[in-house]
């Protein structure tokens, strides 16, 4: 397990008021693969927005608004983008993408499951015929078509009953042609240039991520065996709350307090799509010793709670490892919980506010820094630390074995 600093563009969309209603995400490299563009597909990039994304939080990276995230033919054929939940994401299709049956038929399953799609770089309908009967949303390439020639590509538009989005908006002139002309969308360097967001992201062992991905695709799998793989690596635990927890619209939360709500509400199919992304674009590093005190200090906590009246050992262990993710990543506990989108009862138990969990958190903390006074002393939970020493001892066994490479 490793830490991977993590790179994000966005550029900002804006309505007929200039109120920010959505973002494209766009692909950034991090400092320290700058030259390995060129090695990049399509696909690949997406997975790395959409991992960088996970990692940095999407609330964080664009609040409630909805994402536009780029697709090419062989991504819209896929699966990765399902990843995201639909009423958050609109699916660019790139201007370089064929509509050919196998693309329109990936098109067509994506609207079926919800998601919007918006053409990109448009200069003209011709031949988008299949396509325009799918999209939401034309992006009219602006710097490409002649003055002459808008109003006639507004129209054809409109025809088809979509909704328009100037895009490459860079001057005062362009903006008030487009408004005159009825555009619903603007986006452009007169309104805002891309930014660049950076963050940092726990990398989940090559070989956790590959035994995840072969459960995914077996007929037989179940709750608990994803469940079991996927506490095995406190990178796995981060990227599938952040993923559960994004909000829907209007900013509204799920409720996820443990790794089986988590699972039991992205399903199957999505949970497909997340593993393929880790596959891409994820997962370089070896455990080290900051993600085992991590594993420890979860499992610790949920054993502890099984003797504790009324602190959840689901919820024990959620908690027990998201408190140690802000030393993982090296940024301040109100930030990770804020970027995995943690409801309040997950937030009070991880950061050890009073609570039965969050007792048992703060004892398992106290007792993994040696903060702890004599045999005899209180604790939070009414564990005294022989009980605390037993939990720990069997915690680190654990540990070890569901760190141990998947052969």
């Amino acid at each position: 397990m490793g830490i991977v600093d993590v790179v994000v563009g966005r550029q900002a969309i804006f309505d007929r008021q200039q109120v920010v209603v959505a973002y494209e995400l766009l692909f950034r490299q991090a400092p320290e693969s700058v030259g390995a563009s060129g090695a990049l597909g399509g696909e690949l990039m997406t997975a790395q927005v959409v991992f960088g994304a996970l990692g940095i939080g999407v609330e964080r990276l664009v609040g409630d608004k909805p994402v536009f995230v780029n697709a090419d033919h062989k991504l819209l054929t896929g699966e990765t983008l399902l990843a995201l939940p639909p009423e958050r994401v609109v699916v660019e299709v790139l201007e370089t993408v064929v509509p050919d049956a196998e693309a329109l038929a990936g098109c067509r399953r994506l609207v079926e499951a919800g998601y919007r799609l918006a053409l990109d770089d448009v200069v003209s309908c011709a031949g988008l015929d299949a396509l325009l009967e799918l999209a939401s949303i034309v992006k009219v390439d602006l710097p490409a078509v002649a003055a002459g020639d808008l109003a006639d590509l507004v129209r054809a538009c409109r025809d088809a009953g979509v909704e328009l989005l100037a895009e490459k908006v860079e001057t005062p002139r362009q903006m008030d042609a487009c408004v005159e002309l009825g555009f619903d969308y603007f986006q452009g360097y007169l309104l805002s240039r891309p930014q660049v967001v950076a963050g940092r992201a726990l990398e989940p062992d090559a070989a956790v991520r590959l035994q995840l991905a072969g459960k995914l695709i077996a007929d037989d799998c179940d709750v608990a065996q994803i469940e079991q793989i996927v506490q095995s690596a406190p990178g796995l635990v981060y990227q599938l709350l952040a993923l559960a927890g994004i909000g829907a619209a209007h900013g509204t939360r799920r409720r996820v307090e443990t790794i089986r709500d988590a699972v039991v509400l992205l399903g199957r199919r999505r949970m497909q799509s997340w593993a393929a992304i880790l596959l891409m674009a994820g997962g370089r590093s070896s455990a080290s010793e900051q993600s085992m005190t991590a594993l420890v200090r979860a499992r610790m906590c949920e054993l502890v709670a099984s003797v504790v009246p009324d602190a959840s050992t689901g919820l024990a262990f959620v908690a027990g490892m998201v408190s140690a993710f802000d030393v993982l990543l090296g940024v301040p506990l109100d930030v990770v919980l804020d970027g995995i989108g943690a409801p309040d009862q997950l937030r009070t138990a991880a950061s050890a506010g009073a609570c039965p969990v969050g007792d048992v958190v703060a004892d398992v903390v106290a007792y993994q820094l040696g903060e702890l006074g004599a045999s005899g002393a209180p604790t939070r939970s009414g564990i005294g630390l022989h009980g605390l020493a037993s939990a720990w001892t069997d915690a680190v066994e654990w540990a070890l074995e569901a760190a141990r490479p998947v052969v």
